[in-house]
Formats: C-alpha cells, structure tokens, sequence
C-alpha cells in the first residue's frame, strides 16, 4: 500500500509533498489512510531522519549577530516583571516568589550556532521510559512511528476543516522536513537545548573572564562563550561523541573570530587518565572527557562564573549504549542518593570552592522525577550552600502547544500559552561577591537618582 509513496521520494529516500499534492492524497484516501501508509514506508525504507537543515553560512551569520547583540534587553531585574511567575513545582523550599531575582527571557533564535553540531546527537538522545526521535525512526515499529505521524494532519501545519460542496475536508499544510520534525517533537522525547544567548547574558552579567562548564552537553553554553567577552572557558563531558564535536566548534568559533591558524591540542590528566583539548587562540579553552566528579579540581581556581546544567539524575539517558556508557552520571551513579552524594553536590561544591573572590555559581536545575517519585534536588542544593545562597534568575521556556480538547475556548488555550513559565537558575556567591547582577537593566527613576 505505501509503495505510492516512493514517487515522492527526495534524495535520501524521504516522501517530500507541496500543499497542492499533499491535500490530494488527503483527499484521495483519508488522512487516516495517509497515516497508515507513511508510518509503513518510513519503517519499511528507514530513510534517514529529517533534521533541521542548518548550513555554516546560518551558523556565521548568527554567531555574528549574537557576538554583536544587546544581551541586556533579554535580562529583566525583579520590578520589571508584571506577569506571574510559574515554576514547575508549587512547594520549593525557596521559591521565586520569595526569592527571585529576575528574568532571562532569551528566545531560541541563536541555537543553531551550537545545533548545527550536536543536533544528530541530541535527537538520538532518549530519556527514562521514553525514545527520541531518531531512536523511534531507525529501529521503532510501523505501529510505534504511526503514533508520532498525527500532528502532521493538525496544527502544526496550518491545517484547517473546510466545507466543499457540503463536504468536510483538511486544506492547508505541507509534507516536509519541518513538518516531520515537528510531529516527532511533540510524540517522542527530544533531548533539550540550551540558549547560547542565555548563557552569554550570565557571563555578562557576573563580568566573567574566566568561567566553568561541569556538563558542557550539546555545546550550547561554549556557543555562549564565544560570543561574549569572556576569554578562558574550561569544562568537561564524558560522552566522547559530544568531546568530538567540541573540536569541530572550537575550530568554526575560533576561525570566526578572526583565528586563521587554529591549533587544537590534546593530552591527558594525571588523575585517571582523563583526556583533555584545548586551544589557545582568540580564546583559551580546555575541556575534559570525563565526569565532573573526575576533574583536576586542584587545578581549577579563580573562576569568575562556574555555570551549568547538570544531569536531571536518570531523566535524559546520554550515550546510552554507546562508547563509554558507563562514565555517564546515570549509568554510573544509578542510585538517586548515590548520584547525589557522589556527583551532584561533590561537584556543585567543589565548583564554588574554584571561585574568585568575585565569583559566582550558577546552577540550571528542576527537580527529576523518575517513575512517578520526585527528587527534591533543587532544595537539598540550596541546603548544601546556605551561607552562599542569593536567590534564584528564572530562565524562561515555552509552553508545548496543547491540544483543543484541554480548554473550553480558545481564549483559555491563549491565555496559557502567554503565561510566564520558567526554569531555575539556583545563583550563589562567592564570599566577598556584591555585584548587581541586574545593574545594566534596571529602570532609572527620579527616586533612582535621588537614592
């Protein structure tokens, strides 16, 4: 039944549709059929997966752009906020509402610059209990991609219930690289990426020169690097899929800044044999593959801005099966209270003993909730770093789009896609710390002035 589907086929084997020819074969055989036959062809064929397509020439333009952008505009303090403000749990120890400081609302515009990298690695990443995208597409069952087909006929792509002559029929839409995308977004698991631009508005904001990356993950904070004007970056992952990237980013980055002779080196710690790259070119860079809790903490001090987005315990499964599957925190520390003991807070307090006396620590977590039991890690953070702690910065994200059926109107379904929800950025200081973290972005007022 699905062979029809080859007459559409691209390059790499991938049934591709105008809005013309995909309306017609909706009409021609349902929507339902359409499925049927797609899911089919695709587990039959195994073409390779869409991802978004990203050239270098995106990647220099924005890489450019966010190196040149007003990074405050997207940082707003506490007073600035007139929405309210909406964590993932109601019962934090220390909530926004009592100590927020402030917003980064970054939008997404600038993730190529590290996506164009990593993104076969991420939407090959899957989590607890649930498969990414390529993992479903290269080894998942007819019945398993067909589950992941249907947003393709709904609003994602702009399809819309018209009447014909007396007759109901979907017009709108396309059948394409984005729309596959999209439709896997919403039925599989996708691995989340950081904003570059976020990271660049913390080194901003703390003035950093020298920084920290415990999870340096799919490259997104070193995007963030590379575009402020912080010079020495310094961190570490154990995937060795990811550390081959790394190599590849720093070359593209350093080359945009104006490096024409880039020299990439390698070695090895004494301590475990854990290997390392570094340049030292525009920038000065070391990262290490390895754990956090193996890094050569007697070598790391003076640290301005140690900021990261550890491990949501066994909440995204990395490199699963793969080459040194065993020095990923989840498979290593499979325990909650081992990973917590042995990895989270060792590094998290071994990051703020590595600050300058001006330094701070930022750290990107929400509690992990893993077959149904939440882990309360976010408070037992703060705990372990009282005398240190300044409040938290709310990162925010956007909502998934819901369906219909959960609102009564349309109206409801706006209004909770315009509320302000956020992740935690938990901040603490070194001792001597006092720096405004907001002082760029503050409103003047006359009362300001006369203060």
């Amino acid at each position: 039944m699905s062979d029809w589907l080859k007459e559409y086929a691209n390059e790499v084997g991938l049934p591709i549709m105008n809005q013309s020819e995909f309306e017609h074969h909706t009409d021609r055989i349902g929507k339902e059929q359409f499925r049927l036959d797609l899911a089919e062809y695709i587990a039959n064929n195994r073409p390779e997966f869409p991802l978004k397509e990203i050239t270098e020439k995106d990647v220099r333009k924005l890489f450019n752009e966010l190196k040149n952008d007003d990074i405050w505009k997207i940082i707003k303090p506490i007073e600035n906020i007139d929405k309210t403000v909406f964590e993932k749990y109601e019962d934090y120890k220390y909530p926004f509402k009592e100590h927020g400081l402030g917003l980064i609302d970054g939008p997404s515009t600038y993730n190529s610059i590290s996506n164009y990298f990593h993104q076969d690695l991420r939407l090959n990443c899957g989590s607890y209990g649930f498969e990414a995208p390529i993992q479903v597409w290269t080894e998942g069952t007819a019945k398993d991609i067909w589950k992941c087909l249907g947003p393709i006929w709904r609003g994602i792509n702009n399809m819309k219930k018209v009447n014909i002559d007396g007759e109901e029929k979907l017009r709108g839409g396309s059948l394409n690289n984005a729309s596959y995308m999209s439709a896997f977004r919403l039925g599989t698991y996708i691995a989340t990426q950081f904003k570059p631009n976020v990271a660049k508005a913390i080194y901003h904001m703390t003035d950093a020169k020298k920084v920290l990356d415990t999870s340096c993950g799919w490259g997104d904070r070193l995007a963030g690097f590379y575009t402020s004007d912080a010079e020495e970056y310094i961190g570490c992952d154990p995937n060795p899929n990811t550390f081959n990237k790394y190599y590849q980013q720093i070359e593209t980055y350093e080359k945009l800044l104006g490096n024409t002779d880039v020299k990439i080196h390698a070695g090895q710690t004494t301590k475990d044999s854990a290997s390392f790259i570094g340049v030292d070119g525009k920038k000065k860079v070391r990262i290490y593959r390895c754990g956090a809790e193996d890094l050569p903490w007697d070598e790391i001090n003076n640290v301005d801005c140690a900021f990261t987005s550890p491990p949501y315990f066994s909440t995204e499964e990395y490199n699963k099966g793969g080459e040194h599957e065993e020095d990923q925190s989840w498979f290593k520390f499979n325990e909650y209270e081992k990973w917590r003991d042995d990895f989270y807070l060792p590094v998290s307090l071994n990051s703020h003993k590595s600050l300058s006396d001006n330094g701070f620590l930022f750290v990107n977590i929400m509690d992990p909730k893993i077959k149904g039991k939440r882990y309360h890690s976010c408070d037992e953070l703060v705990d372990s770093l009282s005398d240190y702690f300044i409040g938290q910065i709310g990162m925010r994200i956007m909502q998934r789009p819901q369906g219909n059926a959960k609102f009564k109107t349309k109206e409801e379904l706006n209004e909770f896609m315009n509320m302000l929800f956020i992740e935690n950025v938990w901040c603490f200081h070194s001792v001597h710390s006092d720096l405004d973290l907001f002082r760029h972005s503050r409103t003047t007022t006359l009362d300001n002035f006369f203060e």
